[in-house]
């Protein structure tokens, strides 16, 4: 008992002084997961390698150690999503983060996105959409891919139908980038989550995890 009682004191105080130089929010998208060999208990100690997003929506190579159960293991697949903070003038510093800001999490992912697609959705358009938009249960009515490829992605022509307020029926239609991942799971004529603007239809977003949206 003594030997887990020194692991973990021995983690705590480099997690506390990991924690005062580890103030940049962001998200990690697993690329490896490597056991130690420490234990804890039921607890094994991993390193976490990550591509994370920085201040700019650009992605750096970073890794992280926690302790995990075997369930959580099980999780902890490549580009599965995690939020961490890192140390902004030592980015090999950084932990999970177990109060992430979603907010500031979704415009680092929507600044990658317009990186990613400079002619795509504008980041003012993008923001509007996070910032005004509601969500709402929709049709995926039709899925057409425009033939356009950029930065390994293809462009589609997506129509969604859903309700407005009064119960009547409306649609509405855009384009915008894809990956594989996404495509793999949008099916015509299946329910999907969408954020859309009352005042403008035609600007909707997908609401998908944060893995989906970074490649594999």
């Amino acid at each position: 008992m003594e030997v887990i009682h020194s692991v973990l004191r021995r983690l705590a105080a480099g997690r506390r002084a990991c924690r005062e130089k580890c103030t940049a929010q962001t998200v990690g998208f697993i690329r490896d997961v490597h056991r130690t060999g420490e234990k804890a208990g039921e607890f094994s100690r991993v390193r976490i390698q990550v591509d994370a997003l920085d201040e700019e929506g650009k992605l750096f190579p970073t890794s992280i150690q926690k302790l995990v159960s075997w369930t959580q293991l099980a999780l902890l697949t490549p580009g599965a999503a995690l939020p961490i903070r890192y140390n902004p003038e030592n980015r090999n510093q950084a932990m999970s983060d177990s109060y992430p800001d979603e907010s500031h999490i979704q415009e680092l992912l929507d600044r990658y996105e317009c990186g990613r697609h400079p002619e795509g959705t504008p980041l003012a358009k993008r923001r509007e959409i996070n910032q005004n938009g509601v969500m709402k249960k929709a049709v995926l009515e039709n899925l057409r891919l425009t033939g356009r490829v950029e930065d390994g992605e293809q462009e589609a022509e997506i129509t969604v139908r859903f309700f407005r307020e009064g119960r009547k029926v409306d649609t509405a239609r855009r384009r915008m980038y894809l990956n594989d991942r996404l495509l793999e799971n949008l099916i015509v004529g299946n329910y999907v989550d969408i954020r859309i603007v009352p005042e403008n239809k035609n600007l909707f977003a997908f609401v998908v995890p944060a893995n989906f949206i970074c490649p594999r």
